[in-house]
């Protein structure tokens, strides 16, 4: 599992503005702007994700997560790696080795774009939503949206999971164009946490021995 699959998770988490002339997509344009909403109201997020990845409805993989946002500022841990960044730099460290790579943080770079406040304020030119269908998921009443990309990519759809009672997204199914689906839960979401500026700082004290790869 690539970073460029991460951040493509951690984009369509944090849905923004979005503006559509007509409704001619199933409704979901109008849902979107809901969940948009919502999201635009957080001054940080943190949450826990359960990520599964399948092929031909074979299980290859599970592994678990946490992310934090707030502003420019982003932290996320998985798979024996953290991410750090502070808005002008990103450490990347590497626990089965312990050692970290410090990059200079950029806005424009796509592999960077962490921000789905940055990101998505010109959502509407990278996807086309659709509605698929409502269903109940662990009792939940759930909308399914699909999003699909206007230019090439790596992976043909996203679908959105949102709770129709909350407009919130408890799941994202991102497919491969090698029939590979990435599937994030969402769990234990929590809006507008108090998290110190220090948190998305890689402090070098708290990791004895640390090997430090500054790339900058």
């Amino acid at each position: 599992m690539n970073i460029r699959k991460i951040v493509s998770f951690i984009i369509i988490t944090g849905l923004i503005s979005m503006a559509f002339a007509q409704n001619t997509d199933g409704g979901a344009s109008e849902l979107l702007k809901k969940v948009s909403a919502k999201y635009q109201t957080y001054t940080s997020m943190q949450f826990h994700y359960t990520l599964k990845t399948t092929k031909e409805n074979k299980t290859l993989s599970t592994s678990q997560g946490d992310f934090a946002l707030k502003g420019d500022k982003y932290r996320t841990t998985f798979g024996g790696q953290t991410f750090f960044c502070d808005g002008k730099n990103i450490w990347n460290y590497q626990k089965s080795t312990n050692e970290v790579s410090i990059y200079e943080y950029d806005a424009e770079d796509d592999e960077n774009m962490m921000n789905p406040q940055k990101i998505l304020k010109n959502w509407d030119k990278q996807f086309r939503a659709k509605y698929i269908r409502d269903e109940f998921n662990n009792n939940v009443s759930t909308v399914l949206v699909d999003l699909t990309p206007k230019t090439s990519q790596s992976y043909y759809r996203i679908r959105l999971f949102i709770n129709k009672a909350t407009n919130q997204i408890m799941r994202i199914a991102l497919y491969d164009k090698d029939n590979t689906i990435y599937t994030y839960y969402i769990e234990q979401f929590k809006p507008n946490v108090t998290l110190a500026d220090s948190y998305f700082v890689f402090d070098k004290s708290k990791y004895p021995g640390v090997e430090v790869n500054d790339m900058r």
